[in-house]
């Protein structure tokens, strides 16, 4: 009987690939803004990469929600996917604001403070079971 209910109530295994590709993207732009404060040159040019990286990030967030609202039966609870979507997409807008204020406060030069503490935006990675 499993089997035939699966045939009529199919799963979608496709947020997930959408999780680790927002994932990858917050990545991308720790890496960016840990560049920016690294190397503190061309900072407006640099600050408009990670909004780039932001900008992607919400069309990853919007296809999320677009497949969370058109897909009957989730991997997991649709209140979690939802949270959890959201969240990620949080992190990656924190990291554009950061990056903004550089520019919109007028920072000429940046001690090494923060690039000290922008490395813990992205710590060794590990694979997950």
């Amino acid at each position: 009987m499993p089997g035939l209910l699966q045939r009529f109530l199919p799963r979608e295994e496709g947020f997930f690939d959408l999780f680790a590709k927002q994932a990858s993207n917050i990545h991308v732009g720790a890496e960016a803004l840990h560049k920016m404060l690294s190397h503190y040159t061309g900072v407006p040019e640099q600050v408009q990469i990670v909004k780039a990286i932001e900008h992607e990030g919400d069309e990853i967030t919007h296809a999320l929600f677009t497949k969370l609202n058109q897909t009957f039966i989730t991997p997991f609870d649709r209140e979690d996917i939802y949270e959890l979507c959201s969240r990620l997409d949080d992190v990656i807008d924190l990291i554009d604001a950061a990056a903004s204020r550089f520019v919109l406060y007028r920072v000429d030069s940046v001690r090494t403070g923060p690039s000290i503490s922008s490395k813990c935006l992205f710590p060794p990675p590990r694979k997950l079971n």
